[in-house]
C-alpha cells in the first residue's frame, strides 16, 4: 500500500527521503526514535520518512484456497498494524507507510531506488551479534545490493548535535562521503562536529588522504577538523569512537554488489563490530 506521492526535490523547499525497513522490534523502534531526534532539521532541509513492512512471499497453495485478494488483504492489514504500532514513535516526522510482499533485501532495495532515497535507516542488535547480523543478515544483503547510503543505528543512540568522524583513506568513496555529508548536514544537527580521520605512519600520507575531503568541506563552508591515528586502522577507529569523542562514524565500502570483497574485509569487519555509535556506510 502506497500511502502517497513523493514531493520533487526540484520544488523550493528541500527534502531528505528516509526509507526505514520496520518489522515492529525494538531495534527499528530505536531507528524511529534517532531520526525523529533528528528533526532539529532546519525548515529548509524537510525530512519525509517511508516506514517500509516486507510481508513473506505467500505460498502458490495458499492462495490457491484463500483466493489472492483474500491473501493481498490480509497481508496488508498486518503489515499496517506493524507500522502503526510504531508511529507513536515517530514524533513530528512527516511519515508515510507502505506494505510490500516478498524477499525482504531485494524488495528494500527496489522501494530505494523507486522513491528515490537519500538515505536508507536499519536498526540493528548492537554490540554483542555483530559479527552473525553481519554475515547473514537482512541488513547484509541491503548493503551488498544498494549504492545508497546506509544508515546502522546502533542500540544506543546519540542526542542532540553529533560529533560525526568521516574515516578515510586514498579511495574514490571519500570524496562522495564528504560531499554527503555537507549536503544533508542539517540532519546530523545544527551544532554539528565533523572530524576527518584518517590512520597512517606519516604525515605525509595522512595529508594526502586527508586534504582532498577538506577541500570539499571548504567549498561548502562548513568546519571540519583533522584527525591523525596511528596503528591498525579498525583497532585505532574503533578505539577512537570508544573514547567517547565520537557519535556517529562514516566509512566507506568499496565496490558495488560484491558483499565479500566489499564488506567481509578485514578492517570494515572491525570496525562494524566494535564500535557502537551509529554506522553511516557509503559506497564509491
Amino acid at each position: 500500500m502506497d500511502s502517497g506521492q513523493w514531493p520533487s526535490n526540484k520544488q523550493e523547499v528541500s527534502f531528505m527521503r528516509i526509507l526505514l525497513p520496520v518489522d515492529g522490534s525494538e531495534h527499528c523502534r530505536n531507528a524511529l526514535r534517532f531520526i525523529a531526534s533528528r528533526q532539529a532539521l532546519s525548515p529548509e532541509k524537510e525530512a519525509t520518512v517511508e516506514l517500509l513492512n516486507v510481508q513473506h512471499s505467500i505460498p502458490e497453495a495458499v492462495i490457491n484456497a484463500l483466493g489472492l485478494d483474500s491473501v493481498r488483504k490480509a497481508s496488508q492489514d498486518e503489515g499496517m498494524k506493524v507500522i502503526d504500532a510504531m508511529r507513536e514513535d515517530a514524533g513530528d516526522l512527516d511519515v508515510r507507510a507502505k506494505v510490500e510482499g516478498g524477499e525482504f533485501a531485494p524488495v528494500i532495495v527496489r522501494e530505494a531506488d523507486h522513491m528515490d532515497a537519500d538515505l536508507i535507516v536499519m536498526g540493528c542488535r548492537g554490540l554483542s551479534a555483530m559479527e552473525g547480523f553481519f554475515v547473514g543478515s537482512v541488513s547484509a544483503k541491503v548493503i551488498s545490493l544498494t549504492k545508497r547510503p546506509l544508515l546502522l543505528v546502533r542500540d544506543k543512540i546519540p542526542a542532540g548535535a553529533m560529533r560525526v568522524g568521516i574515516c578515510v583513506d586514498h579511495s574514490d568513496y571519500a570524496h562522495a562521503a564528504a560531499e554527503f555529508v555537507v549536503n544533508q548536514r542539517e540532519f546530523f544537527g545544527k551544532d554539528a562536529v565533523f572530524e576527518v580521520i584518517n590512520v597512517s605512519e606519516t604525515e605525509e600520507t595522512f595529508h594526502q588522504a586527508v586534504e582532498p575531503v577538506m577541500t570539499v568541506f571548504e567549498d561548502a563552508g562548513v568546519p571540519a577538523e583533522r584527525v591523525h591515528l596511528k596503528g591498525k586502522v579498525g583497532d585505532a577507529i574503533c578505539n577512537y569512537a570508544g573514547e567517547g569523542k565520537l557519535d556517529m562514524l562514516v566509512i566507506g565500502s568499496h565496490g558495488y554488489g560484491n558483499f565479500r570483497a566489499a564488506f567481509m574485509g578485514s578492517t570494515a569487519m572491525r570496525i562494524t563490530a566494535g564500535c557502537e555509535v551509529p554506522l553511516l556506510v557509503l559506497k564509491a
